[in-house]
């Protein structure tokens, strides 16, 4: 699997980035959330990647966000999303928003996403809620108080170095019961994997 992309971006749309790499232009497909928040053209960007492979055709999907590539490949298992749908819904609500209204199991909410009715909507639900219900346990009540980076800052810098989820949630729970789960990123960083390894 290819995790991540580093290059320079040579042209974006709202609903691709094209980045270049060694001479190569890779055409990535991405939501509208990620479009937005897109550096300048010519510059450097690392962006997460997943591959879709079919008989016929090869595509691959971006993401600047750990928890929305996450949050795609969970909606891909469920029966009937595929990822262009899967790309439409991230495009028209944030991750946060999504998993509120699927914990709260808000059919009504979900529903009102251009292609995704109720009965879509109730599927997702069912497929997903408890996937998303132990995601959001994973850093809830931990304080944040004291970071100027997210935790999605992390897992997207240790993921690409291919480090799994639950090392890494176990090394942010031993992090944050010692008090160490403060200052900036490449500390924390650091103690993360001095304890992974």
């Amino acid at each position: 699997m290819i995790d991540s992309i580093t290059g320079i971006i040579q042209r974006k749309e709202p609903t691709n980035l094209f980045i270049e790499i060694n001479g190569m232009v890779f055409n990535i497909s991405i939501c509208l959330k990620d479009y937005e928040e897109l550096p300048d053209l010519n510059q450097e960007i690392t962006i997460l990647t997943y591959l879709n492979v079919r008989e016929d055709l090869m595509e691959l999907y971006g993401f600047l966000e750990f928890e929305r590539r996450r949050l795609f490949t969970q909606l891909i298992g469920v029966s009937g999303i595929g990822p262009r749908t899967a790309i439409n819904l991230l495009s028209n609500i944030s991750v946060a928003n999504f998993k509120e209204n699927i914990i709260a199991e808000d059919v009504k909410s979900l529903s009102l996403i251009p292609g995704i009715g109720p009965k879509t909507a109730k599927r997702i639900i069912l497929d997903i809620r408890e996937k998303v219900t132990k995601d959001q346990s994973t850093t809830d009540g931990l304080d944040t108080s004291n970071i100027n980076f997210t935790y999605d800052d992390i897992y997207t810098a240790l993921s690409s170095l291919g480090y799994r989820k639950n090392q890494i949630d176990k090394a942010i729970k031993q992090l944050t019961n010692e008090n160490s789960f403060d200052g900036n990123i490449e500390d924390v960083i650091k103690r993360i994997l001095n304890i992974i390894r």
